[in-house]
This record gives C-alpha cells, sequence and structure tokens, in this order.
C-alpha cells in the first residue's frame, strides 16, 4: 500500500512539474518571439481577408501606358502634374488630391510655378514627403550610453511655394521583420514640429471637407497596424495619360478621394504585404488600403507582450494537464475546442481593434496532440510487441502473427469461458529412470523431449499452458478461435507418440534409456485467462475439462494417446478410435467412457495421406 502511493504521489509530481515546464516554455517562447516570421504568417492567414473596396477612393497610375504616351517619368516636369490638376473638373472636384510622389526642390521654374498655381486652386491637396533616419549616441542617466537608431536627421519637403498650397505627409514604410508592410506610424517630430503619416494626412483632409472630425486610431509607442481591404488591382485605376488628356469623365472623381502613384513595375515603389502574399504592391496601392482602413476603422495594436505571454502559458499549461490526466478522447475533443477557442477569441479581438500574436498557444496544442498521439502510437507498439513476445513462449508462431493482425491482445487479470480442448502428456516412469544418471543428463533429456513436444504443440496451433516438470500441458481454441481444434489436439499426441520412437534411437545411442508417453485429451468448457496477481501471472486454463485432461493422462500407459466420450464425438469421423471401458477417474463421481486413438481415418488435420 505504501508502495502503491509512494508511486502515486512520484506520478503527480512528475505530472505538476511536466505542467509547469510546458506552461513557462510557451510563456517565453511568446515573449521572447523566436518565431517572428512564422507569426506574421500565421497572422496573415488567420486575420487577413478581402472585403469589399471603398469606392470613395480611386487611383490615377503612372502606368505602363502612359510612360509610352509620355516618355519616362525621369524626363517628365512638374508642368505634366499641374496640367493633371487642371483636368479635373472645379466645379466638381475630388474631395482631396493626393500625390505619392515627391516634389522635393526647384526643378524648372515655370513648371514649379504651374503646379504651385494649380494646386492652391483645390483645398485639400496632399504631397508626399520623406524622413530620412539616422543613428545617434544618447547619453542616459548614471553617465551610461545609448544608441538611437531612429534618429530624425533630416525631413524631405515639397519644394516652399508648392509647400504653401498643400499639405503633406510622410511615406516610409514600417517593414516588419519578414519585409511585408503592415503597420505605420502615425507621427514623427522634428525640432518641435509634428508630421504626420501620409494615409493619415489624407484621411484628415477628408474628414476636414466632409465637415467631420478625425479619429485618431489606438497606438502603442505611436505604431499601430492597419488591416488591407483588397489585392493588387482591386481600386478603380485610372491611367495618368488618359485622364490629361481628357479620355475619362472628371466628373467620376467628383467627392473622391483621389491618389496619384507609381503604377508601373519600373518605377520601384513596391511592397509586400499580407493580403497578396508571394506577390507585390504598388506604394499607391498600400496608401489607398491604409486610407481605406483608417475610413473604416478597421486599424489595430499589438497586445502587450506579457498579456500574450501570460495567455500562452495558461494555454499550454491547461492542455499538458488535459492530456496528462484525460483519455485520448477527452484530449482530442479538448484540443479541439482549445484550437477553436484561440481562433474565435483572436478573431474577435483583431475585430475590436487588437492583435494577438497566438501562434505559440496555438501550435503548442496542436503539437502537444500530436506528441500524446505518437507517444500513445509507440507505446501501443511496445506493448504489443511486448505482449507478443510473450506469447511466443507458449503459441505457436502462426497463432501469434494472427492475433498481432487481429489486436485482440491484452495481459491482465481475468479470464472467460470458452470452447477448448486441453492435452496432457507425460513421461512414463521418468523418476525411476532417471535415478542412474547425472543432473546434466537429466535435463539434456527433458530439454529434447520438452523441445519435441512444443514443436507438436505448436504444430497443431496449440497453446503450450506450463511445464510441469516431465509433464507438459497444452490448450487448443485459447487465446484466439482455432478452426478444427479437437482434431488438432488429438493429432498432436499422435505426433508426440510418433516423435518419441525417433527420440528413442538418439537416447539409446547416447545414454543407453528409452522413454515413453502418456497423453490424455479432453473438451469441453473452462475458464481461460492470466490467472495470479498484477505482477506475476500466468495464462492458463483452470476447470473440470483440465481436470478430465489430467486423469485421462495419468491413467494413459506408454504409448497411448487417451480420450474422452465427448473429444471422440468431435473427431470419430477423422480417427480411429477404440472403446477400452468405462474407467473411473479420481475426483469424479461415477465413470467416463474412454477412447483409445490408435490412427487417424484416411487423412489428418492437415489434409495430408496417412
Amino acid at each position: 500500500m505504501k508502495q502503491e502511493k509512494s508511486e502515486q504521489k512520484s506520478k503527480l509530481t512528475n505530472r505538476i512539474f511536466l505542467i509547469i515546464i510546458a506552461a513557462v516554455l510557451a510563456g517565453c517562447l511568446t515573449l521572447w518571439a523566436p518565431f517572428d516570421k512564422v507569426e506574421y504568417w500565421f497572422g496573415d492567414i488567420l486575420y487577413v481577408r478581402e472585403k469589399p473596396v471603398d469606392n470613395r477612393i480611386k487611383i490615377i497610375g503612372i502606368d505602363e501606358k502612359s510612360l509610352e504616351e509620355m516618355g519616362p517619368f525621369s524626363g517628365w516636369t512638374r508642368q505634366q502634374s499641374a496640367d493633371l490638376l487642371n483636368a479635373f473638373d472645379k466645379e466638381h472636384p475630388p474631395a482631396v488630391i493626393a500625390f505619392d510622389i515627391n516634389f522635393v526642390g526647384q526643378r524648372d521654374q515655370a513648371g514649379d510655378e504651374a503646379l504651385a498655381e494649380a494646386a492652391a486652386g483645390f483645398p485639400h491637396v496632399v504631397l508626399a514627403s520623406y524622413i530620412h533616419y539616422g543613428t545617434r549616441v544618447l547619453q542616459a542617466e548614471a553617465g551610461k550610453y545609448q544608441i538611437d537608431t531612429m534618429y530624425v536627421e533630416d525631413l524631405e519637403l515639397p519644394y516652399e511655394a508648392l509647400l504653401h498650397e498643400t499639405t503633406h505627409g510622410f511615406t516610409n514604410a514600417v517593414q516588419d521583420v519578414d519585409n511585408y508592410v503592415r503597420r505605420s506610424m502615425l507621427a514623427e517630430s522634428e525640432d518641435g514640429i509634428q508630421e504626420w503619416n501620409f494615409a493619415w494626412k489624407i484621411y484628415d483632409e477628408y474628414r476636414k471637407a466632409m465637415g467631420e472630425q478625425s479619429r485618431e486610431p489606438k497606438q502603442v509607442n505611436g505604431i499601430y497596424g492597419f488591416d488591407y481591404t483588397a489585392e493588387p488591382g482591386m481600386y478603380e485605376v485610372y491611367s495618368y495619360v488618359d485622364v490629361l488628356e481628357g479620355r475619362c469623365d472628371p466628373k467620376v472623381f467628383q467627392g473622391s478621394i483621389v491618389l496619384v502613384g507609381a503604377y508601373a513595375q519600373g518605377m520601384m515603389d513596391q511592397y509586400m504585404v499580407p493580403i497578396a502574399r508571394g506577390t507585390v504592391m504598388n506604394g499607391v496601392e498600400v496608401q489607398a488600403n491604409h486610407v481605406d482602413a483608417l475610413l473604416n476603422g478597421r486599424t489595430y495594436v499589438n497586445i502587450s507582450g506579457w498579456i500574450q505571454a501570460f495567455a500562452a502559458f495558461l494555454i499550454a499549461g491547461f492542455y499538458v494537464w488535459l492530456v496528462s490526466h484525460h483519455s485520448f478522447l477527452v484530449n482530442t475533443v479538448g484540443g479541439i475546442v482549445l484550437e477553436a477557442g484561440i481562433i474565435i477569441t483572436a478573431k474577435c479581438l483583431y475585430g475590436a481593434g487588437y492583435y494577438w500574436g497566438c501562434f505559440v498557444p496555438f501550435a503548442f496544442v496542436l503539437v502537444t496532440f500530436l506528441v500524446r498521439v505518437a507517444a500513445g502510437y509507440l507505446t501501443e507498439r511496445v506493448r504489443k510487441r511486448k505482449i507478443l513476445s510473450v506469447f511466443r513462449t507458449y503459441m505457436a508462431p502462426q497463432v501469434v502473427d494472427e492475433l498481432g493482425k487481429s489486436g485482440n491482445y491484452k495481459i491482465e487479470l481475468g479470464g472467460r469461458d470458452r470452447e477448448v480442448a486441453v492435452l496432457f502428456v507425460d513421461i512414463r516412469g521418468f523418476t525411476s529412470m532417471s535415478e542412474g544418471l547425472s543432473p546434466e543428463k537429466i535435463v539434456g533429456i527433458l530439454n529434447r523431449y520438452l523441445g519435441m513436444v512444443t514443436e507438436a504443440i505448436f504444430k497443431n496451433d496449440g497453446t503450450l499452458d506450463k511445464f510441469i516438470g516431465d509433464a507438459v500441458m497444452a490448450v487448443y481454441n485459447a487465446p484466439l478461435d482455432v478452426a478444427d481444434y479437437a482434431c488438432k489436439a488429438v493429432q498432436t499426441g499422435l505426433d508426440i507418440v510418433a516423435a518419441v520412437e525417433s527420440i528413442n534411437i538418439e537416447l539409446k545411442k547416447e545414454f543407453g534409456i528409452e522413454i515413453a508417453c502418456g497423453v490424455g485429451v479432453h473438451s469441453g468448457r473452462a475458464v481461460v485467462g492470466n490467472i495470479g496477481c498484477s505482477y506475476r501471472m500466468d495464462y492458463t486454463a483452470i476447470g473440470d475439462t483440465v481436470n478430465v485432461a489430467e486423469r485421462l493422462e495419468s491413467i494413459a500407459k506408454g504409448g497411448q494417446v487417451l480420450i474422452s466420450r465427448d473429444l471422440y464425438e468431435q473427431v470419430k469421423g477423422r480417427y480411429h478410435a477404440a472403446f477400452v471401458g468405462t474407467q473411473s477417474l479420481k475426483g469424479r463421481q461415477g465413470g467416463m467412457d474412454v477412447f483409445l486413438v490408435e490412427e487417424t481415418n484416411g487423412t489428418n488435420t492437415s489434409g495430408k495421406n496417412t
């Protein structure tokens, strides 16, 4: 009892330790984020979905057609941009016109003046600026130093004349470790002057045009994420040259947000985005998606890393506890429910504007389940091999193979009642015969004899029950069903008697002795199974059928195979047996009809002629 309690306590301690280790590991992996690229990939699959584009957003693209008709972009002057603005309908203007093009420094005076003059005719024109970051060393407290890698070194703004007529925002892209664009800074400061990002300024100007108040997105350290709306080519795109030449009705832009930018591959303004993995998106389309997200409130911030780590800690700990305490069915259902819960919770949080990087807890549950399956499979394989190796010591190889295929194998206490045939065989006069032999010779004779008997039992699909000194007990039709088991039991007896003659030739030559075996076989119902205790058990048969077979063997003379009437009725068409009388068997009231099997009746159980 004490040993059992000690084992239970040890198992409980190991489980608790395993649960804590798993939970801490999941929490640390989430906090340290060694799988950032995988986490982003998983998040893209989980969160990013194509949605209907906002029809208020339209793109005028500097595309291949425009470059073919107007020449390389490097040769354009600002007059072309002025002409584009003048092509819009002043009476039905766009709400916002945004150029994702840098107009830095003066180039030609006429073009510069024309563009500034054209821009002055529209109240909401947004231009692109660009921030140049540098690195500097800052002195912190206690004489320590730290490196600032996001130092605003320079800010490129539109030339002065244009700057007075427009507003502007920086177009710097925030790229994650996998080089995908998912997030943006809302604003940056230089010398106390705040510069807003390009998409936000477009959104802000549109709200002003509509007479509405802008709403800043939630941020963490000035960073927020935006949810992509559509893949490349889904927004309304008009060719720059078509608008310039009046080939499309300018009224289509009335009240819209118009973004003007590069739409040709050679202009090198393309980015990798989560909604189109494996392909790139033009920068102006990235801005369109960004503005769309701001207009429709689809921005988000990352949940605190500590909160995510704690969630991973709880989820991993709970599932490892579930796996270590419950059945495979509970593990499976629990795992499915937990995985579904993670996904549903993550999506709900994302819809509310919070990004949960749930790859680690999701993967941890999945991996734990797979490990559970693999461990169960390997454990079952080991158990099966162990059980079959035990069965091979007392069952015919072909029966063991069939047992392995069927999977109906167990080593546990208890038995079941079934119809069997039981055989006993013993050497007549072995004790007196062995008195003049050395122990080594006795063992040698026994081993040869027992090997012969075992071979005969296995040959006829029997199960070797036990060795009892020089006696052997065998059972047929257990633990698996054996076809024609009664005849096979009788055939085993005849095979043993026949084999003794061959062994005697060798024994006579080597030891100067001969042996004779008596065999008793009976059929009937018996309880078959493992008898004993949890740490020591034997597979055997018990019951009156076993006792009768043993009594028949005890009265059999050397070279005789005696069977009961019950068994005779089962095999009389296959074997010739002579009635030897009604015998009184020890332990039984009344007599029993006994038959002596002399030979097979034409064919044996193997179907070979005799």
